[in-house]
């Protein structure tokens, strides 16, 4: 007689804090926590600052950026997309708005990529919220391309008509950024510069300064004494 065990998995995304600081390293590089496919979307994020920016110099800075308190390895690229905007938001010193979660990946156009478990996800942060005492201003940014298949808890979807907890699905960075800040990312004009209001315009200038402190301290730095 064959007997037949039925297994369920049971998954429940916990919200993260990014923290980010424009000087140093990236830590989960070398901390060797961090797997294949998180580093690849390291890469492709240095490729979409390069983009974003466009400076007429080489970019002089380096960034270290963290998911606090995490001890266990770290994979996938879901956190791209948080993680381009919490970078942005070190470089320009623009703070981002902390009621809310964001997951997806990103490309080197600055495109928002679908990622798995998006409805765990989004429960997972709306139950945080509500244990703590939600407020209707916390939500979630997700790819626009995971929209249509969504199929949320009951209780999360009547919060998100009673107003109480919203959804956001973005198509670019540029709209998660402008959300997360609220003010605008910035489109480039005829010449190819930000408004120097916009996030994006704010980066650019901070690039700079980046660039001519690096300029300077190479000029000042002594030349060692050869032997």
């Amino acid at each position: 007689m064959r007997r037949w065990a039925a297994y369920s998995w049971l998954s429940y995304p916990s919200p993260f804090y990014l923290s980010s600081f424009c000087y140093s390293c990236y830590t989960y590089g070398e901390a060797a926590l961090s797997g294949a496919i998180h580093t690849k979307g390291f890469y492709i994020l240095r490729g979409l600052l390069r983009h974003l920016l466009r400076t007429d110099h080489p970019l002089a800075f380096d960034a270290s950026i963290a998911f606090e308190q995490t001890y266990g390895g770290i994979d996938g690229d879901s956190a791209s997309g948080a993680e381009i905007c919490c970078l942005l938001s070190a470089l320009t010193r623009i703070p981002i708005r902390q009621d809310l979660a964001m997951t997806g990946a990103i490309d080197q156009m600055g495109h928002m990529l679908a990622v798995g478990a998006v409805d765990q996800k989004i429960e997972g942060f709306y139950d945080a919220c509500h244990d703590l005492g939600g407020q209707s201003s916390q939500g979630v940014i997700i790819p626009k391309s995971n929209a249509p298949d969504l199929m949320l808890r009951e209780d999360v979807v009547e919060a998100c008509v009673r107003g109480e907890f919203r959804v956001y699905a973005v198509e670019t960075v540029h709209e998660a950024i402008t959300l997360l800040t609220g003010r605008p990312a910035g489109s480039r004009d005829a010449d190819g510069s930000y408004p120097s209001d916009s996030v994006l315009g704010v980066a650019v200038c901070r690039a700079r300064e980046y660039w001519d402190k690096a300029g300077h301290a190479a000029v000042v730095q002594p030349q060692r004494k050869s032997r």
